[in-house]
């Protein structure tokens, strides 16, 4: 019995211990830290600013913060301010974070010397980024707009023909073309015209066209655009054939006149009358292939004229009457 008393003896002065640990350590579980500062969200700054010149208007773009400082999503953005030479000119709402934005600035007068811009992102509780990256531009003087601008749906093609700017018309290097439907795809040319085959008949197609000046770096668009809109229908006649003659031979009267040149050229209708003043009518039971043409009932003193005719229907008037010998 001695020893099964000294037993408990030792496990109650362990358990004794054990308690005594835990009691020293619960008041260390409950007790509260130092506070923690406030989770501050500052916006990444913009980072790509530019500023192009399109006319006599100032054209800055920028990408919208997509993230703040720390890396989290920048969800509360609210405003941008565009900054000239370090001086506010403008507080614009943010229109979404990560995606593109522009402002338009009428550059006035007078336009020399460079101008700087900046950008400064600020968030609904009032915090604001870093200053952007610095945008500098030299406005220049630029061709005024295009005038007379047509278009014409011919031979597989639609031709845009326009006069030079009347202001400033020594600064129109080239010209830009832009189809509405296709706005990425803008071709340049140097002349005032620009034939475009890739179009669907049938089709309402919008042109804007505007002259461009060269510059080191990169062209500056001129006052415009112009803009022309067109049916793609072709309604325009070939042109009347010239050069008609007329030989006798044993087989009948065998005609020739000069080739048309249209690309979309589908023939050729002969006509004869017995008066040079009317009465006209088709000796070509279908449309003359080629240029020449023999009249197996040919007579001496009877006319002849001659149309074109193009793969969509159009006519071109008759040519001249010619009597035969």
């Amino acid at each position: 019995m001695t020893n099964s008393g000294g037993k408990w003896s030792i496990v109650n002065d362990q358990w004794s211990i054990l308690i005594a640990l835990l009691l020293l350590l619960l008041p260390a579980c409950g007790k509260e830290g130092p506070p923690l500062p406030p989770f501050i969200l500052i916006p990444e700054p913009v980072k790509d600013l530019k500023a192009i010149q399109s006319g006599y208007t100032l054209t800055l773009t920028w990408t919208n913060p997509a993230k703040n400082i720390d890396g989290s999503a920048a969800t509360n953005l609210s405003h941008v301010q565009i900054r000239n030479a370090g001086a506010i000119l403008a507080t614009l709402n943010v229109s979404a974070p990560g995606q593109p934005q522009s402002h338009s600035i009428p550059l006035g007068v007078p336009l020399g010397g460079f101008r700087t811009y900046t950008a400064v992102v600020d968030t609904t509780q009032g915090k604001t980024s870093q200053v952007s990256n610095i945008a500098t531009i030299e406005p220049v003087e630029v061709p005024g707009k295009i005038s007379r601008l047509q278009a014409v749906v011919d031979q597989r093609r639609i031709r845009l023909e326009w006069e030079r700017p009347q202001e400033h018309p020594e600064l129109a290097d080239a010209y830009v073309i832009a189809r509405t439907d296709r706005p990425s795809e803008s071709q340049t040319v140097s002349e005032t015209r620009f034939d475009d085959n890739q179009y669907q008949p049938g089709k309402v197609l919008t042109y804007q066209v505007t002259a461009v000046r060269r510059m080191p770096g990169n062209p500056v668009l001129g006052v415009g655009p112009e803009s022309i809109t067109v049916a793609v229908e072709d309604k325009t006649a070939p042109a009347v054939p010239t050069g008609l003659d007329i030989v006798e031979s044993d087989m009948g009267g065998y005609l020739t006149w000069n080739p048309n040149q249209e690309t979309d050229l589908a023939g050729y209708h002969v006509f004869r009358s017995e008066s040079a003043n009317g009465g006209f009518r088709s000796i070509s039971d279908r449309i003359v292939m080629t240029n020449a043409f023999l009249d197996s009932s040919y007579r001496a003193g009877t006319y002849y004229r001659v149309s074109a005719v193009d793969e969509f229907g159009n006519e071109s008037s008759m040519s001249a009457p010619l009597r035969a010998p």
